[in-house]
């Protein structure tokens, strides 16, 4: 009970985002449920003439909801203040004001309890126990300004306001068990990363070691074939390029099985339910980057793909293993799509400003498609069969904490380049 109140805990489920496809579906769902119930309702329910601008200004929310695919770039950072807006007017805001303004029908006591129930599905429980009041108390406040009076009896009154907490009660029940639901499946998919991870180490340890003790003799046995070939004695005579190959072997080994351990520890990180609970720190970003990129066990011909041009440091709050980890996402995918691509590089740098400073991370290899593009941070969403679509979702949360935010601009065959902006610090303590 004191977690789900301390305030980090708080306004992280405050500020957590829907993800697209669920924008536009609602959108859909709006522009189909505006019209058509209003139609019902002018025809059957003799609904108050109030009805049509409302849902006009409902179905005029949902359309542009539905085309947020098509917005452009520089307005998408808004789409969390216009969707939460959204809802507000779809859901709770427009029920009761209709509610209120039909004198309480049977239909409209129906339809209140629907949209209650429509909340609970595309929000989570903290945002649910903020908007339904606030919406309710909003088409009360709008109803009596425009006109002067509630028509309902103290009896009436009472009775409405308990089938509504009723209502709202049970409702809190669903999105609470939603929530565990949800967290139960997580829990779930922690435990089975974590025993694969586990079995995988073993192995992984067991090879690295395996080449440890082939670097330290194969020299030796190279050395000695060297000899006989030169003399003429060897048996199966190997050419000097088979012999330097031999020699890089157990490096390589090493260094695929670094590489190997890396992408365990990146997805342990991307799924462990405390990593964003760790007290922060000031970092600076140039050191960030620079250990990232010390720690991540990138091959010799990677580095030559990797240009770190960060000519102005700044610093930022937050936990130096997390952010790590957010780098090491963004390295992997750029690397990944790099060679898919088999063009291309990849460039870091900053910009400071009054406001805010940001991190660019760019590549110019494969590019991500138009289509694609508003759901790479969703969780679980991926482009590829051995992606697990945890890890932008991942860098999402985390900049999220940190008070600050990730987006990203592609041109499909051109370049992908993600923007991480930071706040910058007016005081000695971190700014969330």
């Amino acid at each position: 009970m004191v977690k789900f109140f301390d305030w980090r805990n708080l306004s992280l489920s405050i500020k957590e985002d829907a993800s697209i496809s669920l924008m536009k579906t609602f959108g859909i769902f709006g522009l189909i449920n505006f019209p058509l119930l209003y139609l019902v309702g002018a025809s059957f329910l003799d609904e108050k003439p109030a009805a049509l601008y409302l849902r006009l200004i409902g179905f005029i929310l949902c359309l542009l909801l539905a085309l947020i695919d098509y917005w452009p770039q520089r307005i998408r950072k808004f789409q969390s203040i216009y969707w939460f807006s959204t809802i507000i007017y779809c859901l709770p805001f427009f029920a009761t004001y209709m509610f209120i303004e039909n004198e309480g029908s049977i239909a409209w006591q129906v339809k209140i309890t629907v949209a209650t129930f429509w909340l609970v599905l595309v929000t989570n429980l903290v945002q649910f126990l903020i908007i339904l009041p606030f919406g309710v108390a909003l088409g009360i406040v709008t109803y009596m300004l425009i006109s002067t009076s509630i028509s309902f009896t103290q009896g009436e009154a009472f009775g409405h306001f308990f089938n509504y907490m009723w209502t709202m009660v049970i409702a809190c029940i669903f999105a609470h068990r939603k929530e565990l639901t949800q967290k139960e499946k997580q829990k779930s998919l922690r435990t089975q990363a974590g025993a694969i991870a586990h079995e995988m180490r073993t192995p992984l340890s067991a090879i690295e070691t395996a080449a440890e003790g082939l670097k330290i003799h194969l020299p030796n046995l190279l050395h000695t074939q060297k000899i006989a070939q030169e003399e003429g004695r060897a048996q199966s005579p190997l050419n000097k390029n088979k012999l330097e190959l031999l020699a890089e072997i157990p490096d390589e080994i090493k260094a695929t099985a670094r590489s190997a351990f890396t992408v365990i520890d990146m997805l342990l990180m991307n799924l462990k339910e405390d990593a964003l609970e760790a007290v922060p720190e000031k970092c600076s970003i140039l050191h960030s980057v620079q250990t990232a990129l010390r720690d991540y066990s990138l091959r010799d011909e990677d580095k030559e793909l990797i240009s770190v041009e960060i000519k102005q440091d700044f610093k930022f709050y937050g936990h130096p293993l997390t952010f790590k980890h957010v780098l090491f996402n963004l390295l992997k995918n750029a690397l990944y799509y790099l060679k898919a691509a088999n063009k291309g590089k990849i460039t870091i740098w900053t910009e400071t400003g009054e406001k805010v400073n940001k991190l660019y991370f760019e590549d110019t290899g494969k590019g991500i498609s138009k289509d694609y593009l508003p759901y790479i941070f969703d969780q679980f969403s991926t482009r590829t069969a051995h992606g697990t679509g945890v890890g932008l979702a991942f860098c999402k949360m985390v900049m999220t904490k940190l008070g600050g935010d990730i987006t990203c601009e592609s041109v499909e065959g051109d370049y992908t380049r993600f923007i991480l902006t930071f706040p910058v610090l007016m005081e000695d303590k971190p700014p969330y």
